[in-house]
């Protein structure tokens, strides 16, 4: 059987050969711009991969420079520690570890007595909290301690009843802190508040510490 070879008109008229010549056409005339797509398709991917590897590495010095800090923190050398923890913060502030240090800044700015830099410490933690938020009652406490050292009663009581109204861990806490706050209303001459304080604990207790609370109710009534 003999086999016809096609025409150039055939060749023209075959739709997968035509569609092929105007390809190799349009690449052809185009390959200047296809090659400076790939090109740009190589660094897109090549700098993704390089921000993956920077993030972890990011990550996993971090993590080392936190434990380092926090072996620091927990031995007693608080200054040292808190330098660590400055700069913990301000290399890694969009990490977990960089969003607790400055709790832990205001920690050791705390038991060194200088209450104020606690407290700025504290306040920049709890803004940043959402990222890190297992220090926030933490947080909350060693404030209103901070504001108790330096004789701001009210301050003070201030944020252990709003943390005794929002405690996220440690419930258990929360007469403890209502207590505090109470107890800090009155050095604060403020004793009607210190009454309602003491009337919403009045609530939450019994036994002997209902009988102690009920004889300073009367005793702030009288």
């Amino acid at each position: 059987m003999s086999h016809n070879k096609l025409s150039k008109h055939d060749l023209k008229d075959d739709t997968f050969v035509t569609y092929m010549l105007k390809a190799w056409e349009y690449l052809r005339e185009n390959q200047n711009k296809f090659f400076i797509g790939l090109v740009i398709l190589v660094v897109v991917a090549a700098a993704a991969v390089w921000m993956g590897n920077s993030r972890t590495r990011a990550r996993e010095t971090a993590r080392e420079q936190f434990s380092e800090a926090l072996a620091s923190f927990r031995t007693g050398q608080f200054k040292t520690a808190e330098e660590m923890f400055k700069i913990i913060e301000e290399r890694y502030g969009s990490l977990e570890e960089g969003a607790a240090a400055p709790y832990f800044t205001g920690r050791c700015a705390l038991l060194q007595g200088r209450n104020s830099d606690a407290v700025k410490s504290f306040e920049k933690y709890l803004g940043k909290a959402s990222k890190q938020p297992f220090y926030r009652d933490a947080a909350m406490e060693g404030m209103a301690v901070a504001w108790e050292n330096d004789r701001d009663y009210a301050k003070a009581a201030d944020i252990y009843l709003e943390l005794a109204a929002s405690l996220k861990a440690n419930t258990f806490m929360e007469t403890t802190y209502l207590k505090r706050a109470a107890d800090l209303l009155k050095l604060s001459n403020q004793n009607s508040r210190a009454v309602e304080v003491l009337e919403k604990l009045l609530e939450k207790t019994k036994g002997k510490e209902r009988i102690e609370i009920e004889q300073e109710l009367g005793a702030l009534k009288s």
